[in-house]
């Protein structure tokens, strides 16, 4: 995320009249998606005027984004938190698959991913936004994390960046999409911790030391 996304984002949360529209505006796109919505519905759910609305955001375009820009906003508040300090790889990345599984599988990030992907082509920079709020932080940490592990002889990666890839694949693997499309319900945490066990126990097994 851009050091202007995140001014941009500062300076909405901020402004308390903002704040009801986004916030109302929140509800009504994530209720009824984009293409169904309207402004008259927003400054309603917002308790506000029409002319508050338009004099924020001057179309629904531009509310669209800015809620969409919000909400990655704390998705970065979310995957930023500090890294717990345990004592073995196990105890570390199962704390990081557990972060991962309550960061992606939120059914508010997972009602953000839809409207996002299903406004796509209308506004195909919101998908980068939304990726580099969410997933990308996070592979970056745990990237960093097997690098650090390697080098104190805990681990042995040679390629860090995919490494993380391998782990998350492992732990979502076909939970993330169908939780998506609604297949499924979003798994608890008693189930989530089961899976994500597994998948470490499947990492260590591919990196441990020789």
């Amino acid at each position: 995320m851009t050091a202007e996304l995140v001014m941009n984002i500062a300076t909405e949360e901020t402004n308390p009249k903002v704040v009801k529209i986004l916030a109302g505006a929140r509800e009504i796109f994530f209720q009824h998606g984009f293409g169904a919505a309207t402004t008259d519905m927003v400054q309603q759910a917002a308790g506000v005027s029409k002319s508050t609305v338009y004099s924020y955001f001057p179309s629904k375009d531009a509310l669209f984004v800015a809620v969409v820009r919000a909400e990655c906003g704390k998705l970065v508040e979310g995957v930023h938190r500090e890294r717990i300090k345990a004592q073995t790889p196990r105890e570390t990345l199962l704390h990081m698959g557990m972060r991962l599984f309550e960061t992606i599988l939120d059914p508010p990030v997972l009602s953000l991913l839809r409207i996002v992907i299903a406004e796509a082509p209308r506004f195909p920079d919101l998908g980068r936004t939304v990726r580099e709020a969410g997933a990308l932080p996070m592979l970056r940490e745990l990237a960093d994390y097997l690098g650090e592990a390697t080098r104190r002889g805990d681990l042995q990666v040679d390629e860090p960046g995919s490494a993380a890839r391998h782990f998350v694949g492992m732990a979502l693997h076909d939970i993330h999409m169908e939780c998506l499309l609604g297949m499924r319900p979003v798994p608890d945490e008693g189930e989530s911790q089961a899976i994500v066990e597994r998948a470490v126990e499947a990492f260590l097994r591919a990196y441990a030391t020789l």
